[in-house]
């Protein structure tokens, strides 16, 4: 561990302390906790809070102004701070997590994941997480090239990239990897060797395929720790090889993608959510028409109308790293586990679409499956 065990609890800059008079306030940006304080200890307490106490060293400090303040009390209103999450540990540090070049490149990331870290945490660790983990990406169209250029600014150590197309000229309206010049290249190394120009630190591995049954998917996310589908052909198949792999290999899976005019996702997480075969087996069921629309969707290969607007991808990858980040970091648990999210270009507004359960009968994922 990067302490010598203390625990030096620490107001957070992003939690500052101020009001007068008989209230204190805690935050300001955007949430604003509000606290009665007739006597003052609770400021005083709070001013303490420097990162360079611990809890009874506060409380020795605390009693010169409030003797009437017993060790019991302040270690109580610690945890409660500390679980509202206004606290962090000031003892942490990066020595042996991060190097000197990893501490200035991701510095601003290791800003906001503190905003999140409580007492037992140390918010380098979640920077580290990011260093080493390992994601395969299927797909490097409009959303995948977002998403390997912003997995590369985040700090992902390792992605295994899946591609066989490519690059046309009609690409160019949002897939932000490529050029002109690029026309009738394989997209898959020109995606690799730009990103590489962009963060040299980053472990791009192509894979140049193009997936066509559950045994590709299987062969391109062993080792992972989480894959990424934004593949979209063929578009009904490869939902179900991608969605038999993961759940084989036990592997979580982050997916989405664009409907014209609305953003979609869901994230899956063998042996907590329901999959794929679980979802459209529930719309079978609950959703007569939807269920008509994709078998008819699958039966006459429709893939729909191919609209693709640059704002609503760059949108779309926002939530999918947002959840590739809750998965690897643990700072949140997945927004969408087991639900499809949606966003609407008319309005911005995020809202669930669908939810489905695991079904214990499920021939993919359920309690008598093969594959489990």
């Amino acid at each position: 561990m990067p302490t010598d065990g203390r625990i030096l609890p620490q107001l957070k800059h992003t939690s500052p302390l101020f009001g007068s008079g008989d209230t204190v306030y805690i935050g300001g940006f955007g949430e604003v906790t509000e606290i009665d304080d007739p006597t003052g200890s609770i400021r005083r307490l709070l001013e303490l809070l420097d990162g360079t106490r611990t809890v009874a060293e506060v409380h020795r400090d605390l009693a010169a102004d409030f003797p009437a303040v017993t060790a019991e009390e302040v270690t109580a209103a610690v945890e409660q701070f500390d679980e509202a999450g206004f606290l962090l540990n000031g003892a942490v540090t990066p020595d042996g997590i991060l190097a000197d070049h990893e501490l200035q490149r991701w510095a601003r990331n290791i800003n906001f994941f503190g905003s999140y870290a409580h007492l037992a945490d140390n918010k380098y660790d979640l920077q580290r997480r990011l260093r080493d983990a390992r994601v395969t990406l299927l797909g490097l169209g409009g959303l995948g090239t977002h998403l390997l250029l912003d997995m590369a600014a985040m700090g992902i150590g390792h992605v295994r990239a899946v591609e066989f197309d490519r690059v046309e000229l009609s690409n160019l309206n949002r897939q932000i990897l490529y050029r002109e010049s690029d026309i009738g290249e394989e997209k898959l190394y020109l995606a690799a060797e730009r990103v590489r120009l962009f963060n040299p630190h980053i472990d791009i591995e192509p894979v140049s395929l193009k997936i066509g049954s559950t045994k590709d998917v299987l062969g391109v996310i062993d080792g992972a720790d989480v894959v990424i589908s934004v593949a979209d052909r063929p578009k009904m198949e490869l939902a179900h090889w991608v969605n038999e792999g993961c759940v084989l290999e036990r592997k979580p899976l982050v997916t989405g993608g664009l409907e014209t005019q609305r953003a979609v996702y869901f994230t899956m997480i063998p042996g907590q959510t329901g999959c794929i075969a679980c979802w459209r087996r529930q719309v079978l069921h609950e959703d007569r028409v939807s269920d008509r629309l994709l078998t008819e969707k699958r039966e006459r290969q429709i893939g729909g109308d191919n609209a693709a607007f640059c704002p609503l991808v760059t949108m779309t990858t926002g939530f999918l790293v947002g959840e590739l980040t809750r998965l690897i970091t643990g700072i949140a648990p997945p927004v969408a586990a087991g639900r499809l999210m949606q966003l609407r270009f008319d309005d911005y507004e995020m809202t669930e679409s669908e939810r489905w359960e695991r079904l214990d009968d499920c021939a993919v994922c359920g309690k008598d499956a093969a594959m489990t």
